[in-house]
């Protein structure tokens, strides 16, 4: 029977059973799987380089005209056009990226500006996604790691790491058990006992709350490690 985290000197250790972690282990790989597809997805080919290419390519290729009605330029300023020559500046140029198709994967990455219209939601997804996409790739991947044995440890300093990624299992459960109301939440909450799980939804229900639960130990002990707030204590500052 699992055992909830427990705060340590070397980190937070929770006991679980081989079978509990090799489920967690298999529903982390399903997060990143997920975010994988979405990277495949959006970003762009590398060219592969040309064969017939000559020099360096840093040399021009050809003369550049300069604009009829520019000053002598020093060697700054040639620099200057020189990197911007090429780019089109305006928000009609601004590179747009769709949302995900896959519900689950639109949870993990949501708009950053969801009461935006749809092109200023498309432009800010293709400014935000890449990065966002990578810090949930890296919290699954140190979840990975410290999910290789029965007793899990996770150091201090990456207790948050953890516990977004097993936050981040939660959200995909939750869009595969269709919760979206408190009456989901609380149907789905009722299913605790494995004997029940008998179909695929019930399965997912069960390991939507040991997930949950087990985040929520974590959580507990790092809320214990903050100090108090003296007004929660009655104690009283000095006079005035």
């Amino acid at each position: 029977m699992a055992q909830r985290f427990r705060w340590t000197r070397r980190g937070y250790v929770a006991e679980l059973e081989k079978a509990e972690v090799r489920l967690l282990r298999g529903l982390v790989k399903d997060v990143v799987t997920l975010l994988e597809n979405r990277q495949d997805e959006v970003l762009p080919e590398t060219p592969a380089p040309a064969e017939d290419a000559v020099g360096p390519a840093s040399e021009p290729q050809g003369d550049v005209a300069p604009r009829p009605d520019a000053p002598a330029e020093d060697g700054h300023d040639a620099a200057f056009w020189a990197l911007v020559g090429g780019m089109e500046l305006g928000a009609e140029s601004a590179e747009e990226r769709p949302a995900p198709q896959d519900p689950a994967v639109a949870r993990l990455l949501p708009d950053s500006m969801p009461h935006a219209d749809e092109h200023e939601r498309a432009r800010q997804r293709a400014l935000t996604e890449d990065a966002l996409t990578a810090a949930k790739l890296d919290d699954a991947r140190r979840a990975l790691e410290a999910l290789r044995s029965t007793r899990v440890t996770v150091p201090h300093d990456q207790a948050p790491s953890f516990g977004r990624a097993l936050n981040d299992v939660r959200l995909v459960l939750a869009v595969r058990l269709g919760i979206e109301t408190d009456d989901d939440a609380r149907r789905v909450h009722a299913v605790d006992d494995w004997r029940h799980a008998q179909d695929v939804e019930t399965t997912m229900a069960l390991l939507y709350n040991f997930t949950t639960w087990l985040q929520e130990t974590l959580m507990d002990e790092m809320l214990s490690e903050l100090p108090e707030d003296p007004r929660d204590t009655g104690a009283e500052g000095p006079d005035a």
